[in-house]
């Protein structure tokens, strides 16, 4: 699992049939500095989050098979929460 930022939504009128009535959400990977970090990918959205949200994905085989309960499902992401706020504690280091 990692925290990505919601940067866009993907609209397809051609797609796989375990993305029928499905959110494609375009999302970036943030670090531990809410920078944003390595390139963008689609995640299935599965709890309504929008452009904008900082989301929690879920990124492992099957999970999106689990969840939605389609056999073969060519779904790798999956958008699992929103995030409200992030606390982080960054100790500085030793000089």
């Amino acid at each position: 699992m990692y925290i990505a930022k919601v940067i866009g939504k993907v609209v397809s009128i051609v797609k796989h049939p375990a993305y029928e009535n499905r959110t494609l959400l375009l999302i970036q990977p943030l670090s531990v500095k809410s920078e944003l970090v390595r390139t963008p990918t689609i995640a299935i959205d599965y709890v309504g989050a929008g452009e904008g949200d900082t989301v929690i994905v879920g990124a492992g085989p099957g999970v999106a098979q689990e969840v939605f309960g389609i056999e073969d499902a060519p779904i790798r992401e999956l958008v699992m929460g929103i995030v409200d706020r992030v606390d982080i504690t960054l100790q500085e280091e030793p000089q």
